[in-house]
C-alpha cells in the first residue's frame, strides 16, 4: 500500500487500541469551516446575502441519550484526536478539501471514527465538488436491513428541501454532517438515482479499504489526516 496516511493494527485488537492511535491534531475552525447548510441555504435563497453561522450542527438532540456507544465527554477526548473530537462530539464542520478522503477513490468502507460502525459503502462515493467527501446513501444495519447506520434529524420536509439536515451516526450520535435532497444535480454519479447528496466530514470518518495487506493486520485511513501533497513534475529541457 506505501501510503503514510495509513496505519496499521493488530486484528485481534479491539476498537479502543484502533481508537489509541489518534494524533494531537489541532481542530480547524476557520473562516471556511462553515455550516453546510447555510452555503445550501445561500444557493437557493435569490443570492441572497447571509451572515455565516458557527461551524457547529444546530440540532439540540443529545449526543448521547439513547445511543448504544456512550462515553463522558472527558472518555472522548481521550478517545479521539482534537479534530475528531471538534467534528462528532461537538458537531464542528472541517474547512473543504482538508481531509484526506475527499479524494480517497478505492473499494472499502467509511466507518464512524467514533465507535467503527459502517456508515458508507465506496460504492456510493461521488465527487461533488464542494470539497468534502460525498455519498449517495449510508450502509444499511445488519440487523435491521430497513433501517441505516446513519440517522437523519427530524425535520420538515420544507426545511430539508431547503436547507438539508443534520446526520449522525446511529450507534454513538456522532455528527457527521449534513444530507441535501440535491442529488439529481449530480448527473452520471449515484447521487443521480437515490436524490441525496449526503454531505460528510472526512475527519469523521476511518475508511478501511477491501485490500487487506497479507500479515493480518487491519489496515486503515484516518479522515483527519490532510491530503497529500503532491510533488510538482520535474519538466528536463
Amino acid at each position: 500500500f506505501g501510503n503514510a496516511n495509513a496505519f496499521f493494527i493488530p486484528a485481534a485488537s479491539s476498537w479502543e487500541r484502533l481508537q489509541s492511535t489518534s494524533l494531537a491534531l489541532t481542530p480547524r475552525d476557520d473562516g471556511s469551516a462553515m455550516l453546510r447548510r447555510e452555503v445550501m441555504q445561500k444557493a437557493v435563497t435569490f443570492g441572497a446575502l447571509l451572515s455565516a453561522s458557527p461551524a457547529y450542527a444546530r440540532s439540540s438532540k443529545s449526543r448521547t441519550i439513547g445511543y448504544e456507544v456512550q462515553h463522558t465527554e472527558a472518555e472522548w477526548s481521550q478517545l479521539l484526536s482534537p479534530q475528531q473530537n471538534f467534528i462528532l462530539r461537538q458537531g464542528g464542520t472541517e474547512s473543504p478539501y482538508s481531509s484526506i478522503l475527499e479524494g480517497e477513490d478505492r473499494a472499502g468502507l467509511f466507518v464512524c471514527a467514533g465507535c467503527g460502525t459502517p456508515l458508507f459503502n465506496s460504492k456510493e462515493k461521488f465527487h461533488s465538488g464542494t470539497g468534502w467527501p460525498s455519498f449517495a446513501a449510508p450502509t444499511m444495519s445488519k440487523s435491521n436491513p430497513d433501517v441505516s447506520n446513519v440517522e437523519m434529524e427530524d425535520v420538515s420536509a420544507f426545511q430539508y428541501q431547503l436547507a438539508g439536515a443534520e446526520v449522525r451516526c446511529r450507534t454513538c450520535g456522532g455528527h457527521l454532517g449534513d444530507v441535501f435532497a440535491d442529488g439529481f444535480l449530480f448527473q452520471g454519479t449515484p447521487a443521480a438515482v437515490t436524490g441525496k447528496r449526503y454531505c460528510i466530514d472526512g475527519g469523521a470518518l476511518l475508511f478501511v479499504p477491501n485490500t487487506q495487506s497479507a500479515d493480518g493486520d487491519l489496515e486503515f485511513v484516518r479522515g483527519d489526516l490532510p491530503p497529500v501533497k503532491r510533488s510538482k513534475p520535474l519538466f528536463l529541457g
